[in-house]
């Protein structure tokens, strides 16, 4: 194969031409008749993978292409993608791993993150104390070389690397200088597909995690207008932890947000596994939807928040056998479930705003969540949810309930001690 010089822009515009038009496509109308400004873009990886395939038939051989994104998730620190002879390979990165991640420290990346430039390593120089590098040096790589992307988000690393088989390295792409500086412009021209990706995936979520999947779906298409909301029908969990003042006079604020961090686990990873959606916590509440979507059965929605909850009291036990593990005392709290029409949208002052649910339903869930602490039962459901529910929950009676003037019905799970 003929290798082109550093300065010849024909093949670089060619490459650069399929890229815009991969990664962006066009403008216009799907089959339904909705907007697209991406009609027939091609995914993220789609497109590294025939960046990379147009690469190497240009001014490869390449044995490996890589691309490394830092992104803003509560639980992972970034991710990459790894073109190799043809195949490509994702991997995610959590923020758990990287703390105290050796391989990492001693990594080109971290010394890119470091410096913010360029980073090289060729055969015949020393090897340096870099699993990665002397891994590639036993492939018989010859010259490896790691790009820091001039991203806007300075706070954020992005990078591209090259490695090759090539004798010479990358010296003979028309010189070692120009060489480099070709890699140099090709990961620049891959810098605004990236980082228009990397963005997207940190607005998404940065919602998912600080308002929910459901709020954030909604305002990532634009309905962020203060009171704009719309009924919707769904089951309603509301949970609220024992002796909150008490537990957090004893224990410091420090000891209290971590142990508040693993009592809403024992709710979240329940809710979550049964397709609710939390949407607020409350110091020690927390408010959860399950929607009632069309199509759905109402039934099969309220059995997905009754099993929620029964679970969230089994993720309970586990980690009150670790708290008292840790000489520590055991916590409790109290569910109320209840099924109806909510309000849901945004609310809230000019300047700041919350997607939220509202209505008669939310707070009688919440009322009956209170009502756990008086009865001694830790989940209580409404006449209304356990007819819905058809689970064989235990009628407890009629109770009063603040806020409503007539008894209401009170079930209870069969399972748990009244």
């Amino acid at each position: 194969m003929t290798r082109l010089p550093a300065n010849d822009m024909d093949g670089f515009g060619r490459l650069s031409v399929w890229l815009l038009e991969a990664a962006l496509g066009d403008t216009g109308k799907r089959g339904d008749g909705t907007p697209d400004n991406n009609l027939g873009a091609l995914s993220t990886v789609d497109v590294f993978a025939g960046f990379c395939a147009r690469l190497n038939d240009w001014i490869g051989p390449f044995t490996r292409i890589s691309i490394g994104i830092e992104v803003l998730h509560p639980e992972l620190s970034g991710g990459s993608m790894y073109w190799r002879e043809g195949k490509i390979e994702e991997r995610e990165l959590t923020r758990a791993s990287i703390n105290g991640f050796d391989e990492y420290l001693r990594s080109p990346v971290y010394v890119v993150e470091q410096t913010n430039r360029p980073w090289r390593w060729r055969a015949g120089e020393p090897v340096p104390d870099m699993p990665l590098v002397q891994d590639l040096s036993a492939q018989g790589i010859t010259d490896y070389c790691l790009f820091p992307l001039p991203v806007q988000d300075t706070s954020r690393t992005c990078t591209m690397s090259f490695a090759t088989r090539r004798p010479g390295g990358f010296g003979n792409l028309g010189g070692d200088a120009q060489g480099l500086g070709l890699l140099r412009r090709v990961a620049w021209l891959m810098t605004p597909i990236l980082e228009r990706a990397a963005l997207r995936i940190i607005a998404l979520n940065l919602l998912d995690a600080y308002v929910g999947k459901i709020a954030g779906e909604r305002v990532y298409g634009g309905q962020i207008e203060r009171g704009a909301v719309e009924p919707i029908d769904a089951a309603i969990l509301v949970a609220d932890l024992r002796g909150f003042t008490r537990l957090s006079e004893e224990i410091g604020e420090s000891a209290m947000i971590s142990l508040l961090n693993r009592y809403f686990d024992t709710l979240g990873e329940a809710i979550a596994a049964h397709d609710g959606q939390i949407l607020k916590f409350m110091g020690d509440g927390l408010l959860a939807v399950f929607p009632i979507a069309n199509g759905q059965k109402r039934k099969s929605v309220c059995g997905n928040a009754y099993q929620a909850a029964l679970q969230s009291r089994n993720n309970l036990k586990a980690l009150n056998a670790a708290l008292l593990g840790e000489g520590r005392a055991a916590i409790d709290f109290g569910v109320g479930l209840h099924i109806g029409n909510v309000a849901f949208g945004n609310i809230g002052a000019g300047t700041r705003l919350d997607f939220t649910v509202i209505g008669p339903a939310v707070n009688q869930a919440s009322r009956l969540q209170d009502l756990t602490k008086e009865i001694g039962v830790p989940i209580l459901a409404s006449g209304e949810f356990a007819e819905t529910a058809n689970v064989g929950m235990c009628h407890l009676g009629a109770h009063a309930v603040r806020g409503v003037s007539a008894l209401i019905d009170i079930f209870g799970p069969p399972d748990i001690p009244h």
